[in-house]
């Protein structure tokens, strides 16, 4: 019976180490889950995190390449409006050129400066001098201190486009058959936020 008691008393503390090795493997498996699951977290995010900060760099790309798209419209239908601008405007001016009416010339300059966006508007003669200006201290000089004399042989309406902000167009006057002088808008392209 000493025998059987001994073993029953050992049984039980045999067990107690086997409960506690037990509950040390479970401990050690719920801590090895946890530091798995942790790691997995940390790479999901990880990865999502990149994946986020790559989704935004190719937007931002969009985004400018967009308003890059925009911008050079506005500017190409502005340009395309002053060239439309260009022949009636063009058409009073050589009217009152050849009726000799400067002071007619010189209202029809004033009143279209006076619109918005509008910031300066000359007309030199044949030979290069500003005979008319919306900016009174031009009259008298040379039509180079205001754009290129380029403008001044050529029989074609031009713009040229300042950094998609202003523009400059130049057209001639013509009259039946001689170049009476050449017209000058410089024009500023309102400005538009794209956000």
């Amino acid at each position: 019976m000493d025998q059987l008691n001994e073993e029953y008393r050992g049984t039980p503390q045999t067990s107690g180490s086997q409960k506690e090795s037990k509950q040390s493997a479970t401990k050690k498996k719920y801590l090895i889950t946890i530091g798995v699951a942790l790691i997995l977290l940390l790479i999901i995010w990880t990865w999502k995190s990149i994946e986020i900060s790559q989704v935004r760099k190719t937007a931002q790309k969009e985004k400018q390449s967009l308003t890059q798209q925009a911008t050079a419209k506005i500017v190409a239908t502005h340009k395309e409006h002053l060239i439309l601008l260009a022949k009636p405007f063009v058409w009073a001016v050589r009217t009152e050129l050849m009726a000799g009416n400067r002071n007619q010339v010189n209202l029809y300059l004033n009143d279209m400066v006076k619109e918005r966006n509008f910031q300066l508007i000359a007309v030199a003669d044949n030979k290069g001098t500003i005979i008319s200006s919306t900016n009174k201290k031009d009259e008298g000089k040379a039509f180079s201190t205001i754009a290129g004399t380029a403008s001044l042989s050529s029989n074609n309406t031009s713009i040229e486009d300042q950094n998609d902000s202003i523009l400059v167009m130049t057209s001639p006057v013509m009259g039946f058959n001689t170049r009476l002088g050449t017209l000058l808008i410089k024009y500023t392209i309102p400005s538009t936020r794209f956000e």
